[in-house]
Formats: C-alpha cells, structure tokens, sequence
C-alpha cells in the first residue's frame, strides 16, 4: 500500500428476514452487519465520499489506513436499517441508486429475480422460466444450454454453480426486452403488482433528500441497472446521463460518484460517466483505492469478503 490507501465495502442488503416472505434472499442480518462495522472501526478509520473525493483531488489529506462504505440498488434497507445504525456510530455512506426506481416505480429485474425465486424456490423458478421461454421463443433452448458457466461462476461467486449459472442466464444472456417481458409477467402471477411491492422496497425521494442532508452521498448507479457491457456506447451514454439528471432534479446539482451495475464497465462506460458529470465510478474489483488509482475505475471489496480481505492484506489475526 501506498502512504495513504482506502478500502471501499460494498454492501447490498441488509435487514434481518428471518420468516419474512423475503427470507430466503441472501443479505447481511444486522448482527453481522454491526460486527463487521466494529471490525472495520477497530482497524481502519472511516471516511466519507466527499473526504475520499477530496484527498484523490489532491485538496485535502487521508489517513493512512482508511475505509468508506458503499451500498447499492436504492433499498428501503438503506434508510430504515442502515442509516439509523450509522448516524449512531457517526459514520456517513454512499448511496448507489437505480434512478428507474425514481422515476417509473416499478421492481427492476434483479430484485423481480430475488423475490420470485424466494417464492418459488430454485427449481421452480427454473421451471416457470423454462416453461415461459419455451412458449415465447424458439430459440429458447440454445440460450438455456449455452450459458458461459465460468463468467457466471466469477459474476456469481457467492452462490452454487447451478444457481450462478441460471442468474447469469437472466441478468446477462437473454435479450433484454425479452427478458423484462417474461419477468414481469412471473412476478405479476407468482408475488404481485409491481409498483405496489416496489414503493416497499426502495428509497423514496424524501428519503433520500433526508439522507443526503445528514452527509450522506447519493450516487448514480445506472437508469434500469443493467450491466454497462449489455449496451452500446450510445446506450451507455444515455443510460449515464438520464441517471445523473433525475439526480441532480430531484436532489440538487453537485458533484456525484457512480456505481457500474454488477461491476462490468470499459472504456465507454468511463466515458458515459464523466460525459453525463459523475467524478468517480466504482467497480467490483477487489483492491485498496490509492491516490493514483483511475478515478473511473475505483476499487471495493464485498462484504462478504471483507474480512479475510483484512486479514490477507494488514495480516489481522482472526477475532
């Protein structure tokens, strides 16, 4: 590491589910969530956004051992569990919202994903998906039998193979428009009105507003949260700059980090982002951010990495 270096954690869900209809998606409990805060407190200082923006400009200083938290997709988890926890701590975060969620209010696909496979479980979510495909298109089997298991395993590497495999399929391999049609007609049948399960599951606008006045920071994390290597230059540069400008409608205009949807980006995707104005872009890769590090390409470890990413890298002796 250099003189000074910070670790990005990114979070996605977190909320206790036990029993809920939504157990069985995969998040942080809260226990967990505050033991992993304590660690990260014990071991690094935190700081917030406009501190890491600011050293990385070269205006201001960091500690030589810092952390900063992320969270992504716009969770109603984000302002009813996270943030309480953190005003009690005085720690700040950066919030990676999905501006659709904003302006349509309806369930974006990877979270349609998580509910209907709690509802109907792996296999017969695969089943209904089969089912419908096959129904809707004839060129169905050649996109179930020819899904790149090893890029789903790397996208996926929290989940079993055959789990990994058919999530890819839905998030990477089916034609988009394809895929949302099938999606909403499983999620109407199976769990519900769309926009009424979304106005429980994301943030609202106050919420954020109010958010954002606590020193919170609310970034972009694409239109519709698609990942940016699915869409063309000209759809990446639109995806980015309808993103930033329900942003900066809803919230004020000011400077604002980006978060690439499932971490896929290239050299049009950092494009898009500085053309539509976000100064920073974060990705999934797991590395400390340095002063030299590409502003566009920023590092963050997951959480349910962090831990032994800590101990690997500061050598910390399990606690």
């Amino acid at each position: 590491m250099s003189e000074s270096s910070c670790l990005a954690v990114m979070y996605h869900y977190v909320r206790d589910r036990a029993g809920g209809p939504d157990a069985g998606i995969r998040g942080l409990d809260l226990a967990t969530f505050e033991r992993q805060l304590d660690r990260l407190c014990a071991e690094l200082e935190p700081v917030d956004w406009p501190q890491l923006y600011a050293w990385f400009s070269g205006w201001g200083d960091l500690p030589r051992r810092a952390f900063t938290l992320t969270f992504d997709d716009g969770l109603a988890d984000h302002a009813e569990v996270v943030c309480p926890r953190l005003k009690a701590r005085g720690l700040r975060g950066t919030f990676f919202v999905p501006a659709r969620v904003l302006a349509d209010g309806r369930m974006l696909p990877a979270h349609q994903i998580h509910l209907l496979q709690c509802r109907l479980g792996d296999d017969g979510f695969a089943a209904a998906v089969t089912a419908w495909l096959g129904a809707a298109h004839a060129g169905a089997r050649d996109w179930l039998e020819h899904v790149d298991a090893q890029a789903a395993v790397q996208t996926y590497h929290y989940e079993t193979a055959a789990r990994a495999t058919f999530k890819y399929l839905l998030t990477q391999t089916l034609p988009i428009e394809l895929r949302n049609r099938m999606l909403d007609e499983l999620f109407a049948r199976h769990v519900g009105d769309s926009s009424a399960v979304a106005s429980r599951w994301y943030v609202s606008w106050d919420q954020l507003a109010a958010m954002q006045s606590a020193g919170h920071t609310i970034g972009g994390h694409g239109l519709g949260h698609e990942p940016y290597l699915r869409l063309t230059p000209d759809e990446q540069m639109d995806d980015a700059a309808q993103s930033a400008q329900l942003l900066n409608d809803g919230l004020g205009v000011s400077p604002r980090p980006f978060s690439y949807p499932y971490g896929s980006f290239s050299e049009a995707s950092t494009a898009a982002c500085r053309a539509a104005g976000f100064v920073h872009a974060f990705t999934t890769h797991p590395v400390w951010i340095e002063r030299g590090s590409d502003a566009y390409a920023l590092g963050r470890v997951d959480t349910i990495s962090v831990e032994a990413f800590l101990e690997q890298e500061l050598a910390i002796a399990p606690s």
